[in-house]
């Protein structure tokens, strides 16, 4: 066979063979065995790689199918597992240098649809090349190949970038990235950094910033491929600023850049190197290069500049400013890049700026700035003495760059603004006026982001200038800007709702007399510049306005006087107050005497301006009288208690006159008298005892009722707006919110002194507006702005309404008036009558309560009252109509309507309600439940949800204080068959149709909880217990549902619905008896009349829950309920046996009624308890009959119990060894798992539990790990967990701690094997250290040999903390911690010897924190769940320093060790604050522990960078957490 191929050399040389056969030959000779060629792979790549340069040289004439099938066959080859093979055996394969440069001709030309290569076949030859470490030398060897490959596919990624519609290749991207790899690592090993920067400036820096720039900016689509879009383009972002740091700000091309950057003079002392090798003008290349327009789009060229600058001036500050050095260097490559952006005096290029340029200038403006913060590159002091201040000559012609062209629409104007005040507020300072007018009061912001970058910056003004004590100064500015002729009502407001925020937290740093200064300012502007000139002039009267709002947010933001305030400021706010009264509030009253006309703009202005100043005046002068004794008020003590106090100085003819002007000028004037007359209300409740008066006492019943009716109406208008609680934003549309929030904020006030008018109004008002469909309020204006709707919903939902009893029965009034004008929209039947009970004359509702005659002692009267006599009347007709079973039907938008007010009253409290109104509320729903339905049968899901709503809020009702009214009207056996009747009767209407649906279940729960509560109240109340559970039960066993079952009528016949109810009634009951059983168990009359009606339940509920089982209906959906229903008969027989036995009897007990039942239904549920993915819910009911079938055959003596012991052992280990059950599952199941084994090991012998312990122990065994059986193991874990915290006794607990330290011993292997595998993480690992820690705990004075307890600690060395992912993180970290915890705390004799080995475990915990605690930047920070888990995991830590630092015998000669280990490794990250918090906190503790000695010790053996961090440590103890320590112990006695 060899001589056969022998030839194929010579004919793939040969001129006469085709090349189709060639191509033929070539690829049989690369794949067969049998062609024996010498060095056969090297000939092949030759050839074709001959082939291709031939072509391209023009050498070679080929055909357009010849030529790509050469390309395919190559690209086969650098693919192919052969290949690789070659290269794993070292053996040499080389490649032509001509190939490399054939790919980097033709990637660009192979883009076009006529190109005869594919690009995809080129990409992949590339991909091949590089791949493989023996080819990819003809690229990395020729450094020039390299870059113009990076080059062109940088270009062609670009060209792809630039279109939208573009389908990007995910492969061009990857080449891309690995090219961008391998010159990364030529470019390393390159020694001329000049040619370095020459190659990066002439052919890539252009193209990667272009690509940078596109990736950075690209709008992504869901079409775009997900690995381009989230992964590679990150990392080729990242790589390209790697390329560039390296490329272009090497250290060795520092001197050039000095020596290009700073003048003449500062550059003298700059070595020169030769001329030949020196970088001239290393800046000017690099703007050169952004600065062509050739290369780059002209849409695109701004842009990319725009992007570039940020990045490049930040490298280069990380390359030569950090800490601070080469500050000049930094500044003048800040200012040659801001003149390089256009921002520039010497230029008019910002005159034709448009709108986007501005935008993205301001950025990269924006961006610069940051960084040269960061970089703390302008020291004020050096700056100004050395260098002549040229910093701050540019910075200045930057800000009044900005402020002769300001962009106020641009968020990014106001944080470039914000940044230069950062640099010094003397940049601004000279143009303070420019600046407040406008970014400020001139700067008209509606967007929202531009509104929070206002903020942003003003709150920076109001800062600094508060630190620096020149606040005046700033309101000097702002008072002339505001005075200034302009269209003022035009301007926003001066404080948004967030700078009043930052303005307060301003007035409370400043001195007492720079507030009152700054206040004397604005009444003088009022009093010299506005008030003269106010009459008739519309502009003046807004800047009034404006200035009254100024004074008002001041004054009501400054720190109160009190008594510890000095007399001169007491002196001063006294002069304040007498100078505001005398020169604002007197003039303007006078002029708003004058008879002007109302409708005057001016006018109306005027009176908000003034209402404002008295308002502020009345307020501020009551607060000093009330908290200040040495204040003296200007107007003297009062002795009218009418308006004349809230108008100091006038008649009370001319107040009365003012209050009706002012009433008719808006609504903010409408909103400050309603604030005045509440303010008068006060000062009268605090001067006066209004009882012993009268008028006094109309008195405030006016101003009440004025502030409660104002405007009546205008609360539910639809062009309601918010309101952001600023009294500046109140007009037509946000006064009925801002006027019920006051209403509602001062009910507490008022209330005494509403009639019964204004309490039904405002209860009205509070129902109709949260029927209301809100305003929408957006998530940044939750915290700040309000909607009527809101307020009531706040209201509703307060503790504030259950403290207004009159109030809040009034608001039930309303409420259930609702319900009944809904219901009379109905059809007509027994509803009439029953409404007209609970409606008519609510005046005698309201008087009884008065009398309080439905208090607990009513049913000892004679005689009832009337109201009482109605809903006894009403509840009769309740019962009859439920018994008769005639619901009305409701539509489909009453039903919308039903559940709206349902919502409602599940807002109120029954605690808070009267007797009348819960007993009235509890007829009303019960009518609703017996007697209502949706008319839509189709959907009678909705039946279930308004049935469901109806009963929670029966159930909710029966936990009220006063819920014995009710039964005063009503029995409690009528109730419960009253609701039985009525849902046995929907059943048959239609009701069963949706059993299937899990609405169905949550439902018959409800009931259950209803039934259960309402039998609690008869247990506890003790109200004819006996009578109304014999009722209960008479009726269930007599009611059609029962007959038809024990009728023995086929079970297609019986209504499923109607079943399940009675199958839950009977429950219920059953489950009551027994406890009743409980509580009267010295009654034997009393516990032999229960213990019959148990059987006689128990008689009727067996045979139907057997029934059950065989039908269809038991569907898995339901298989939980049923069980339940299993386990309550069997508990109900247990309970019945054990008190049918007579005193003294010896024999045998009677056997259970239904025993084949529960072995049989035992036995289903161990098959179905592991056979498949089982809900939840069902399991927990399985483990509960399970234990309560335990307890049963011990107490008959059955003689299967062992095999039920072990078959029930059994199902457990294959229950939690299923595949589908997680670790969250088994956590949900503990508690269930924990009673049944506890029942098990309580039930067993000593034979027994050898037994179980043997099947538990098998899972343990080392082959399960090896095998892969890991479910096995963990299920063997999770019961030897279980296992030890159940209370053992006797032998039993001998067995299991005698064999304590073998499960240690398995553990620990189990660990150490498991922790190879990241996967096992949290199936393996967790839960055996969770086992451990228990073992270690219940051990505690048990295990005696120490070696037990070290040898965890080579387990937990073991555990994978730095791979563990972040999702694992803290259950690994958790239960690792909790072992080193049961260690220290419950052995301690242990630590004697072992802490070294503690401590390494621990040291291991705190470097995971560190390492994933550490500050990351913007590409690879997490999400906020994921720092949470790690500071979690840093509150671990820190709690286990505490620990470690109260063992002081075990770890004081360790201190120092764990101090060295821990600032080691601090020096290597920067931590999150909050992280190095904890640690820090921590390591105090430790510190502690430290002598003098180890201080010294430290000093002087850590290293250098590492002794640094100590010493900032140790100092930060000193001073913050040592002198407090000593500080508290020199007060502990």
């Amino acid at each position: 066979m060899a001589a056969i191929y022998s030839g194929i050399h010579l004919k793939l040389k040969g001129s006469r063979t085709q090349w189709e056969d060639k191509l033929k030959l070539a690829r049989f000779a690369w794949i067969s065995h049998q062609c024996f060629l010498p060095n056969k792979e090297q000939v092949l790549l030759d050839w074709v790689s001959h082939s291709l340069i031939g072509y391209y040289n023009k050498k070679l004439e080929l055909s357009q199918s010849v030529l790509g099938e050469l390309w395919a066959y190559l690209d086969d080859i650098l693919h192919s597992k052969k290949l690789q093979n070659l290269t794993k055996e070292r053996k040499n394969i080389s490649l032509r240098f001509a190939v490399a440069q054939v790919i980097n001709e033709q990637i660009l030309e192979s883009v076009s649809p006529e190109a005869p290569v594919k690009l995809s076949t080129l990409l992949s030859c590339c991909q091949g090349i590089l791949s493989s470490s023996m080819l990819s030398v003809i690229y990395t060897t020729k450094n020039e190949l390299m870059v113009d490959l990076l080059n062109k596919l940088s270009l062609l990624a670009c060209s792809e970038l630039k279109s939208q519609d573009a389908v990007l290749r995910p492969q061009l991207f990857e080449v891309l990235l690995l090219t961008l790899d391998h010159y990364m690592l030529v470019q390393r090993q390159q020694t001329n950094p000049n040619r370095i920067f020459r190659q990066v400036t002439a052919q890539l820096f252009q193209p990667c910033l272009l690509l940078r720039h596109l990736l950075t900016t690209r709008a992504w689509a869901a079409e775009d491929n997900s690995t381009v879009r989230h992964h590679l383009s990150k990392e080729i972002r990242n790589k390209i600023d790697v390329l560039l740091h390296t490329g272009i700000f090497l250290p060795d091309h520092f001197s050039s850049y000095k020596q290009e950057l700073l003048p003449a003079k500062e550059a003298t002392g700059v070595k020169r190197g030769p001329v030949t090798k020196a970088l001239l003008t290393p800046v000017h290349v690099i703007l050169t290069k952004l600065s062509d327009t050739e290369f780059y789009d002209p849409s695109l060229h701004f842009a990319v500049k725009a992007n570039s600058l940020p990045l490049l001036y930040k490298i280069s500050l990380d390359s030569y400013c950090k800490g601070g050095a080469n500050q000049l260097v930094g500044f003048y490559m800040f200012s040659r890049f801001v003149t390089c952006l256009g921002l520039s005096r010497e230029k008019d290029s910002v005159e034709i700026f448009n709108k986007s340029d501005w935008s993205l200038a301001l950025l990269a403006l924006e961006n610069l700035l940051i960084s040269t913060l960061s970089s703390d590159i302008y020291n004020v002091a050096v700056d100004r003495l050395q260098d002549g201040e040229a910093q701050f000559h540019f910075y200045r012609d930057v800000a009044q760059l900005l402020l002769n062209h300001p962009q106020q629409s641009i968020p990014a104007w106001y944080r470039c603004l914000k940044g230069l005040i950062s640099l010094s507020h003397l940049i601004v300072e000279p143009e303070l006026d420019k600046l407040v007018s406008s970014a400020w009061v001139d700067a008209d912001c509606k967007d929202a982001r531009v509104q929070k970058s206002q903020d942003t910056l003003l709150s920076t003004l109001l800062q600094t200038y508060t630190k620096l004590r020149q606040l005046p100064r700033l309101f000097e500015e702002l008072l002339s800007v505001i005075c200034r002729p302009a269209a003022d009502e035009l301007r926003q407001p001066v404080f948004s709702a967030g700078l009043l925020r930052k303005l307060c937290e301003c007035l409370l740093e400043l001195p007492p007399n720079q507030v009152l200064e700054i206040c004397n300012m604005i009444i003088e502007k009022c009093q010299s510049n506005l008030i003269p000139d106010v009459d008739g002039k519309d502009n003046i009267a807004l800047k009034l306005l404006s200035l009254s709002v100024l004074l008002h947010s001041v004054m009501f933001n400054m720190k109160s006087l009190d008594s510890t305030t000095p007399v001169p400021i007491v002196h001063r706010s006294q002069r304040l107050m007498g100078g505001m009264l005398d020169e604002i509030l007197r003039p303007l009253l006078l002029l708003l005497l004058k008879g002007h006309s109302l409708e005057a703009f001016w006018l109306h202005k005027v009176c908000e301006a003034t209402l404002l100043f008295c308002y502020t005046w009345v307020e501020m002068n009551t607060i000093f009288q009330i908290h200040c004794s040495k204040y003296i008020s200007p107007v003297g003590p009062v002795e009218e208690w009418d308006c004349r106090i809230l108008f100091p100085g006038l008649s009370l003819e001319d107040c009365c006159r003012i209050s009706n002007i002012t009433s008719m000028c808006g609504s903010m004037s409408q909103l400050l008298l309603e604030l005045l007359s509440l303010q008068k209300m006060k000062k009268i409740l605090v001067q006066t005892d209004f009882s012993k008066d009268a008028n006094i006492e109309a008195s405030l019943r006016k101003a009440a009722s004025y502030i409660v009716q104002s405007r009546r109406g205008s609360l539910c208008q639809a062009n309601t707006e918010l309101w952001n609680r600023q009294i500046s934003r109140v007009d037509d549309s946000t006064y009925p919110v801002a006027h019920w929030f006051l209403v509602t904020s001062n009910l507490a006030v008022m209330m005494p002194f509403l009639s019964e008018e204004d309490l039904s109004y405002i209860a009205d008002l509070v129902l109709s507006t949260v029927l209301l469909q809100d305003v929408s309020i957006g998530l940044d204006d939750q915290e700040t702005c309000l909607s009527v709707s809101t307020i009531s919903r706040h209201l509703l939902n307060s503790v504030l309404l259950p403290e207004m009893p009159t109030l809040h029965s009034a608001f039930i009034q309303c409420l259930l008036k609702r319900f009944i004008s809904f219901l009379c929209t109905c059809e007509e039947g027994v509803t009439s009558q029953v409404l007209q009970y609970l409606e008519e004359n609510d005046a005698i509702w309201e008087g009884d309560q008065k009398k309080d005659c439905m208090s607990e002692t009513i049913c000892k009267t004679e005689e009832a009252s009337p109201s009482w006599k109605r809903m006894e009347s009403a509840a009769q007709v309740i019962l009859t109509s439920a018994k008769v079973c005639s619901q009305m039907t409701i539509s489909g938008s009453q039903f919308e309507s039903l559940m709206d007010l349902l919502s409602v009253m599940g807002a109120l409290k029954p605690d808070g309600m009267a007797p009348a109104d819960q007993s009235r509320c509890f007829l009303l729903l019960l009518f609703i439940a017996t007697n209502l339905k949706p008319s839509f049968d189709c959907e009678a899901v909705k039946t279930i949800e308004q049935l469901n709503e109806t009963y929670l809020l029966l159930t909710s009702l029966q936990s009220g204080r006063n819920f014995g009214s009710v039964l005063k009207v009503l029995h409690a056996s009528d109730i419960l068959e009253a609701v039985m009747a009525s849902l046995f009767s929907l059943c048959s209407k239609g009701l069963s149709s949706s059993i299937e649906n899990p609405a169905w279940l949550h439902f018959l729960k409800t009931v259950q909880n209803f039934l259960k509560g309402l039998m609690q109240v008869i247990i506890e109340r003790k109200n004819s217990t006996l009578l109304n559970l014999e009722e209960f039960t008479s009726f269930l066993l007599k009611c059609d549902v029962s007959r038809e079952m024990k009728s023995g009528q086929p079970l297609e016949t019986w209504s499923p619905g109607a079943g399940q109810l009675l199958v839950t009634a009977l429950t219920t009951l059953c489950q009551m008896i027994i406890s009743c059983l409980d509580q009267y168990k010295k009654n034997k009359q009393m516990v032999e009349t229960l213990t019959h009606l148990l059987e006689e339940v128990a008689i009727i509920l067996g045979p139907v829950l057997q029934s059950y089982m065989k039908s269809k209906y038991c569907s898995r959906l339901g298989q939980a309920f049923f069980v339940n229903s299993v386990t309550v008969l069997l508990e109900a027989e247990l309970t019945r046996r054990s008190h049918r036995t007579t005193e003294g009897d010896d024999a045998p007990k009677e056997q259970l009624r239904y025993a084949a039942l529960y072995k049989c239904f035992n036995q289903q549920l161990m098959k179905e308890l592991s056979s498949s993915e089982r809900p939840l819910e069902f399991l927990m009911s399985a483990l509960c009959f399970m234990k309560v079938f335990c307890s049963s055959a011990v107490k008959t003596r059955d003689r299967r119990l062992d095999k039920i012991i072990i078959s029930i052992v059994l199902s457990l280990r294959k229950l939690l060894s299923a595949l589908w059950i997680s670790a969250n599952d088994i956590c949900s199941l503990e508690t269930y798992l924990k009673n049944l084994i506890a029942q098990l090991t309580a039930s067993c012998t000593t034979e027994q539990f050898y037994i179980i312990m043997k099947l538990i122990a098998e899972g343990l065994e080392a082959t399960n790990i090896w095998k892969g059986n890991h479910r096995d193991v963990r299920s063997a874990v999770t019961l030897i967990r279980l296992l030890v915290s159940c209370p053992l006794q006797g032998d039993c607990e001998k067995a299991f701690w005698f064999t304590a330290p073998q499960m240690i011993t398995a553990l620990v292997f189990l660990i150490k094997e498991a922790s190879k595998e990241l996967a096992l993480t949290s199936l393996l690992t967790v839960p055996a250290l969770e086992t451990l820690t228990v073992l270690l705990q219940q051990g505690e004075g048990i295990i005696s040999n120490p070696h037990h307890v070290t040898q965890t600690f080579s387990a937990l060395l073991s555990v994978p903390l730095d791979r563990i992912p972040v999702e694992d993180c803290y259950s690994v970290f958790h239960a690792t911690h909790e072992v080193l915890f049961s260690v220290i705390q419950c052995h301690p004799k242990v630590m004697l010897k072992a802490a070294p080995s503690f401590l390494n475990c621990f040291y291991r915990l705190v470097v995971c924190v560190m390492h994933q605690g550490r500050q990351k930047g913007d590409g690879e920070k997490g999400s906020t769940a994921e720092f949470e888990v790690i500071l979690k995991c840093a509150q671990l830590a820190e709690r286990m320093y505490t620990h470690i630092a109260s063992k002081t015998e075990e770890f004081t000669v360790f201190s120092s060790f764990i101090v060295a280990q821990y600032v080691n490794e601090l020096q290597k990250v920067t931590l999150h604050p909050e992280v190095k918090k904890h640690l820090t906190e921590g390591m105090y503790q430790i510190l502690d522990l430290c002598i003098e000695q180890d201080i010294k010790f430290l000093n002087t053996s850590l290293q250098m960078g590492v002794k640094e961090v100590f010493k900032e440590l140790y100092s930060n103890y000193t001073r913050y957490h040592k002198s407090q320590r000593q500080g508290e112990e020199k007060y502990t006695a």
